[in-house]
């Protein structure tokens, strides 16, 4: 009968323990230890474990894998094997005798008790681990911060920065909804007994045209210290302040393949030099959009440079596609900014050209969105109000209606093309200016649903 020799080794780690393979010989062929720092570790934010091997024999061990198996507790989502697993080209080499440990990358997402794992080798009975977690069910904290408008753009909070009135979103507590905060007159915010646990935090209303986009997520770590987390959320003024952008094709009408000429200009009005600017076109893939846009100069990285006060026109080319016919026309959406930045708040152009098609019909509902939930709910129709169909080509009135009770237009059939929705009283409450087509394309016949503000 076979004898068996198992190998226990315990590692002074918080939750470390260690048994290793038995090879031929009857010794360990290989020493898995398992390691995590005392923390604290919360829900929802990645934790490193260390996983040290070690080759005892005096040969190459090449491919070597491991995979983890859950015990009980929470359960562990592993993000980052470090090349341990994760996939069929994961594996490490050990050389003979040689000792190395490995970063991997976790996350507990749901609370259901401490986590406790056994990390797995070939022949090898197993590492186990436990990882202290703050538990969310009997540990609360607070959370702050401030919402500002980064007037003199050095990326920090200044005095008499603080943004009234500006809403800070928590997410991550559990119920599917964010936690909604209203800034005070000094931009300032608390929000007070949080289950601990990592939350992301962002903002979606400013007053008075701050744009707030962070290049990399936000995040509060709540653990029950007090007076617990302060985070700075910082908002900039839109590039279109700065930069003013127009823009036209060479004429109005073309067919598919015919080469389009674009001419772009663009001044610069903030009071200063402006550098690195570039374009980004098509940000949406559409099968209607102008072809060719990625070879041109301004969509280089960095292509533009602009003193104060300067104006440049520049001219690029472009190619009718072929799908242009069933929409009655094609357009080139374009945006300007520096990279990187915020894409809201980049000066937008869209520029519009005809092409011959079948016509179709069109309709759809105008309302004022005014939870911004981007949902016609009740109360939000625009009734009774008169209605313009805009060739988007040459601001040519096609068609008129007055909205009904529940804000519904119908223009009937209408020739193909590109069109906006023009709203007494009313402008667009998105960047795109409510653009529509119609004609025969698989979505010209949808209805549509246009939010639109005072």
């Amino acid at each position: 009968m076979r004898r068996l020799f198992a190998v226990l080794a315990a590692v002074l780690t918080t939750g470390a323990l260690t048994v290793p393979a038995a090879h031929a010989d009857g010794g360990p062929s290989l020493i898995i230890t398992a390691s995590v720092d005392a923390g604290p570790h919360l829900i929802a934010k990645p934790f490193p474990i260390t996983l040290t091997l070690t080759n005892t024999t005096d040969q190459l061990l090449t491919k070597v894998t491991l995979w983890d198996e859950h015990l009980s507790g929470s359960w562990m989502s592993i993000q980052d094997w470090a090349n341990l697993g994760g996939s069929p080209q994961a594996g490490v080499t050990l050389d003979p005798g040689a000792t190395r440990s490995f970063t991997i990358t976790a996350t507990v997402w749901t609370w259901n008790g401490q986590p406790h794992d056994r990390f797995h080798g070939p022949g090898v009975d197993g590492a186990d681990l436990a990882v202290p977690i703050v538990d969310p069910t009997t540990t609360r904290g607070p959370a702050s911060g401030v919402l500002y408008g980064d007037r003199n753009e050095n990326g920090a909070f200044d005095a008499g920065e603080g943004l009234p009135g500006a809403v800070a979103r928590l997410y991550g507590a559990g119920s599917g909804n964010p936690i909604e905060v209203t800034t005070d007159a000094d931009g300032r915010f608390t929000i007070t007994d949080l289950p601990a646990r990592r939350y992301s935090i962002s903002t979606r209303t400013l007053p008075d045209g701050w744009i707030y986009e962070s290049a990399a997520e936000q995040y509060v770590d709540v653990d029950g210290s007090d007076p617990g987390p302060v985070v700075q959320l910082g908002a900039v003024r839109p590039f279109s302040e700065k930069l003013h952008v127009t823009g036209s094709f060479d004429r109005g009408s073309y067919q598919v393949g015919d080469t389009v000429q674009v001419t772009f200009t663009l001044t610069n009005v903030s009071g200063g030099d402006l550098h690195g600017i570039t374009s980004g076109c098509d940000r949406f893939g559409g099968p209607d959009h102008l072809l060719g846009w990625p070879a041109w100069a301004v969509a280089a990285p960095g292509a533009i440079d602009l003193a104060a006060g300067e104006t440049r026109t520049f001219t690029e080319t472009g190619t009718v596609p072929s799908a242009a016919p069933s929409y009655g026309g094609f357009y080139a959406a374009c945006d300007f900014g520096i990279d990187p930045g915020p894409l809201t708040g980049r000066p937008e152009l869209d520029v519009f050209g005809h092409v011959p098609g079948p016509p179709g019909p069109t309709g759809g509902v105008i309302y004022h969105d005014d939870n911004s939930n981007y949902t016609a709910d009740a109360g939000e129709a625009i009734a009774g109000s008169p209605v313009e169909l805009v060739d988007l080509v040459d601001g040519s009135v096609t068609a008129t209606a007055v909205s009904d009770a529940e804000g519904h237009v119908a223009f009937g059939t209408v020739p193909a093309g590109p069109y906006s929705v023009r709203v007494d009283g009313w402008h667009p409450a998105d960047a795109d200016s409510g653009a529509l087509f119609v004609g025969s394309c698989g979505t010209c016949g949808e209805d549509w649903a246009l939010r639109y503000q005072r």
